[in-house]
């Protein structure tokens, strides 16, 4: 996704929902200025060397989690396979004692299983939009080994857009953009009911999200069916995988 392709899907997107394009450029600028001042951040090469030509498991927060996460580990092999976590799917994956190599966060997730797991040696996408400009303050300082990304069509040094809208597919447009071989979906759901690791202030462990959420988990699916037409790897869900 150069960002050609991706300025018209961006504006799409930002209209529809009626959202600020200047607060996620300035909230891309701030995350630019924060990094160099931290200086908490990795070369992009070194993510590229995790990605490229592996099978990529990308883990969103969907009701199927638990169940995705079970079959994940009959299959994976962690000498060659690759985790991507969407926030929050993060907690999900630490209490079966799995680190992800990567995550990919806005930073609404449950922040204290991101901590940890990135303590542990994960890598942070941490992703910058106009809605959280007061998080990116919090917790950056409290992150390393992270890679700066945003979602405006601008060139920003330092900092990168792969393409994508929320942290599941965004999860995929990173993969995509770094050259793996396969990107395997699960806990990717895309329908109208979210859990507790997608929203960790939910009262149950499953509800039925707002309108606002719902339309996002609709343009995630649209984006990756996207990247399903234009991109160079085969996506597939964890269902069509075979046990090794």
């Amino acid at each position: 996704m150069n960002l050609r392709e991706w300025k018209p899907i961006y504006n799409k997107i930002m209209d529809d929902f009626g959202f600020d394009k200047e607060r996620d450029l300035e909230s891309a600028l701030l995350l630019k200025d924060l990094i160099e001042k931290e200086m908490n951040n990795i070369p992009q090469e070194k993510i590229n060397n995790i990605i490229r030509n592996k099978n990529v498991y990308v883990i969103g927060a969907g009701p199927s989690i638990k169940k995705h996460i079970d079959k994940l580990k009959t299959l994976i092999n962690r000498d060659k396979d690759v985790i991507i976590s969407a926030d929050g799917a993060t907690k999900a994956l630490l209490e079966e004692d799995i680190v992800p190599d990567i995550i990919v966060s806005d930073l609404d997730g449950d922040m204290e299983s991101i901590i940890k797991s990135n303590s542990r040696g994960s890598i942070v996408v941490v992703h910058a939009h106009g809605d959280n400009i007061m998080a990116i303050k919090k917790y950056l300082p409290k992150l390393k080994n992270i890679i700066g990304s945003f979602q405006t069509p601008n060139n920003i040094p330092g900092i990168i857009n792969h393409g994508g809208f929320t942290d599941g597919d965004r999860c995929c447009f990173l993969a995509e953009y770094h050259g793996a071989k396969r990107i395997i979906l699960c806990g990717m759901d895309f329908g109208e009911y979210i859990t507790t690791y997608s929203r960790p202030n939910l009262k149950e462990s499953v509800e039925r999200g707002d309108d606002i959420k719902i339309k996002k988990l609709r343009y995630a699916k649209e984006l990756i069916e996207y990247l399903k037409e234009h991109g160079k790897c085969e996506i597939i869900s964890i269902e069509d995988m075979g046990e090794r």
